[in-house]
């Protein structure tokens, strides 16, 4: 399962490249700007995905002022990226690597 938090004021179409997953719900949050952290809002409860949302999925909304998770199987190891949608949010590093499972020969670390 991985966790959007949108802090911000913008949806964003987030991809996660080498993978289909499933949209599992989305949460209210409170982001306190002067402590820096965000959490999931105390007594809030999550709201199911849209039926448009249902079925395996390569994009996802992270809504402004949530949570949004997602579930996926990986299918195999290697170093991928997840990012925006939005090209000028790509440019300015909402485009970040992960790996899954150990390094590969031949692989940056």
């Amino acid at each position: 399962m991985w966790e959007f938090y949108n802090a911000t004021g913008d949806a964003h179409p987030m991809h996660i490249h080498e993978v289909v997953f499933e949209v599992v719900d989305r949460q209210a949050i409170l982001v306190d700007e002067d402590a820096r952290t965000v959490m999931v809002e105390p007594g809030s409860s999550p709201t199911p995905a849209e039926p448009w949302e249902s079925g395996f999925k390569d994009m996802v909304i992270a809504y402004p002022g949530q949570v949004t998770r997602v579930k996926m199987n990986f299918a195999q190891p290697g170093q991928f990226v997840w990012h925006c949608h939005i090209v000028e949010h790509e440019d300015n590093e909402m485009m970040r690597p992960y790996r899954i499972g150990p390094p590969q020969p031949g692989e940056p670390s």
